[in-house]
């Protein structure tokens, strides 16, 4: 297999990969993706993805193969050997289509089902079986029909997927209704969703109400308004009881995904048992400052708790985000993240609070040539106490880019988690090598994350799309 990905990618390599490849009057397009560890402790992983999609006319078909010596750590162990796990064949008509294979899904806001990939989590909850979608010429109506099994490692789980959702729309307003029965084990675990959504200029709003068998249900409104200047969001949300056994429907964590070393030490992760909670947004853009202010507070129900009748607090966090251009080869960005969780769900009265500082500077000395430099601090009386991290950053454009960077936990284990690493770019092909000290913990995107044991070792990627 690893002859195979190398045979393909130097077939693909001396093509331009700006544009796509053509084959018997269609077009083929794709990606080959390498991941490879080095462990000091002498073991190794390597995650490799090769996914490949032709398309003519009303015709398409695709292939993805996975390739797993050894998963990396952090990835599920079952992974390990190969796997064709992308395949399919489509038929898009200008009223109907109809899909046969490996394919991703999602029913509204993706409370009831959401199937989708992240390579980087080691996420892939497709599903295995047939697809139809049928709409009216005027683009009125719209409908989905779905039956599928969901994925599990590299083949398919023995638990089934059905699902239905049928849209309105017109004039900007967007009704949806779905239904979605997830056969688990022989049992059924039925659910469906009502959902109104309305655009107009810079304002948008949706809200979303399901229900679920057991007893669960769960409620969502967002309201969104942009303009030039300024822009806002809320998004307010309850869920009780909304856990899935099939991991095949999507609730996000309300709090803002932090980017920067110190703020995503410890995430939070939605509640699905029970929880409420709200989160807004105010994007500012002024002559030379961009702000943005986030805040989140979440609490857990009471039937979700087990030593309290009320609602208790889970998390809540403010961010402050201000960039400010000074000149046009200078920029600095000032960010502030006051964060304070409960480790049990507000099931105890301890919550871990922490403070965390960014000053994020970036000068271009050149068209070609940019430093970056960020300097964090995190302030804690809780878990391992006081934190500092470092990144510099010195980029060539467009083709290198070099980077270290250190966090230290002076408050209590006196530790340093290291990276160093380099990376080259041309065109759609990306290499990187780095080594470091990796810490243990979550990783997280979009709210669904990943546990990432402890290492220290080389990690080198390559991706190359075409």
């Amino acid at each position: 297999m690893r002859l195979l990905f190398l045979i393909l990618f130097l077939v693909v390599l001396p093509y331009d990969a700006v544009a796509q490849l053509n084959l018997f009057d269609g077009t083929l397009s794709g990606g080959i993706e390498s991941n490879f560890a080095l462990y000091t402790d002498g073991s190794y992983g390597s995650n490799n993805y090769l996914k490949m999609d032709y398309v003519k006319g009303k015709f398409s078909a695709g292939l993805q193969i996975e390739y797993y010596p050894t998963p990396m750590l952090g990835y599920a162990p079952g992974l390990k050997g190969v796997g064709f796990t992308g395949k399919y064949l489509s038929w898009n008509a200008d009223t109907w289509s109809v899909a046969i294979g490996d394919f991703y899904e999602q029913f509204g806001t993706g409370l009831t089902l959401r199937s989708w990939e992240d390579r980087n989590l080691g996420w892939n909850n497709s599903l295995g079986g047939g697809r139809v979608t049928l709409q009216s010429k005027n683009g009125l109506f719209s409908t989905k029909l779905l039956f599928g099994f969901p994925r599990e490692n590299l083949s398919y789980s023995s638990s089934k997927v059905a699902g239905s959702e049928v849209t309105f729309q017109f004039n900007g307003i967007t009704l949806s209704g779905s239904v979605v029965d997830r056969i688990y084990h022989g049992e059924n675990d039925l659910s469906g969703s009502a959902l109104f959504q309305y655009d107009k200029g810079g304002f948008s709003g949706k809200a979303e109400y399901v229900i679920k068998k057991g007893g669960g249900n769960a409620q969502t409104l967002s309201l969104n308004y942009a303009s030039k200047k300024i822009s806002t969001s809320l998004t307010l949300r309850r869920v009780k009881k909304m856990t899935d056994r099939l991991g095949m429907n999507y609730i996000p964590s309300l709090s803002q995904e932090q980017t920067y070393m110190l703020a995503s030490l410890n995430p939070y992760m939605s509640f699905t048992e029970g929880e409420i909670g709200g989160a807004a947004d105010l994007f500012l853009s002024l002559k030379k400052w961009k702000i943005h202010l986030n805040g989140s507070m979440i609490f857990a129900l009471p039937s979700a708790l087990a030593n309290y009748d009320h609602c208790r607090l889970a998390y809540r966090d403010l961010n402050i985000d201000a960039e400010r251009r000074w000149s046009n080869r200078f920029k600095m960005t000032f960010f502030v993240s006051i964060q304070e969780m409960s480790p049990s769900y507000g099931d105890r009265k301890a919550t871990n609070a922490q403070n965390v500082f960014v000053v994020d500077g970036i000068y271009r000395f050149n068209k070609k040539t940019s430093l970056r430099v960020q300097v964090q601090y995190l302030y804690s009386q809780e878990l391992t106490r006081d934190w500092m991290a470092g990144l510099v950053e010195l980029g060539f454009s467009p083709h290198w880019n070099i980077h270290i960077s250190d966090m230290f936990n002076h408050g209590d284990t006196k530790v340093h988690y290291y990276e160093g690493g380099i990376s080259y770019t041309y065109s759609t092909f990306k290499g990187t090598l780095s080594y470091g000290h990796q810490r243990s913990g979550y990783i997280c995107s979009g709210g669904v994350c990943r546990w990432q044991p402890e290492y220290t070792g080389f990690l080198a990627r390559l991706n190359y799309n075409f």
